[in-house]
């Protein structure tokens, strides 16, 4: 077969596979550092309810990570509204989505520091200068609650470290970004 014809398409194929497995493992994301075992537990309740309905969950993005205490720890952001459910859409509904923040310890562990339920997550800033935003709605943004969900106020408010509770709040409401 060395001088057949069929040894040259042979070869092609064999280096074409192998340039593809190579661009493909460049374009693979890099794995991220295990979770700690309390966001691992709640992402994986998340999920269960996804596979319970017959649906696959697709978790990639649920898990946000950032220094929001400023203790030069990674803590960790476990985002509901960030997880999809391929064959159950709905399962996490249309509305506010459970949110929990989880500050770390620096040795591959975290402890549960909030939770609550929210519109939308964003971390802005990096390193030490990190910062929580979260969507929410009516009295959280210093307003009265609307008679629809159409007339609703949203705001962006912030969330603020307290060392001696070792507990995240939401940052006064005075500091809320009204959302136009």
């Amino acid at each position: 077969m060395r001088n057949s014809p069929w040894s040259a398409v042979l070869s092609a194929t064999i280096a074409c596979l192998a340039r593809s497995v190579v661009a493909l493992a460049a374009d693979a994301p890099v794995p991220a550092t295990k979770l700690p075992a309390a966001v691992a537990a709640d992402l994986k309740a998340i999920a269960d309810q996804c596979t319970e309905v017959g649906g696959t969950p697709r978790t990639g993005d649920a898990v946000k990570r950032a220094d929001l205490n400023g203790d030069g720890k990674e803590d960790f952001v476990l985002d509901t509204g960030s997880v999809n459910c391929d064959g159950a859409a709905s399962i996490y509904g249309d509305r506010e989505k459970w949110v929990g923040v989880y500050a770390g310890d620096g040795k591959g562990g975290a402890t549960s520091a909030f939770v609550g339920s929210v519109y939308g997550v964003s971390i802005e800033g990096t390193g030490s200068a990190a910062r929580l935003w979260l969507t929410v709605s009516g009295e959280q943004c210093g307003k009265r609650p609307a008679k629809d969900f159409a007339s609703e106020n949203f705001c962006d408010r912030s969330i603020l470290w307290h060392p001696a509770t070792k507990k995240f709040d939401y940052a006064p409401v005075a500091t809320a970004r009204m959302i136009e």
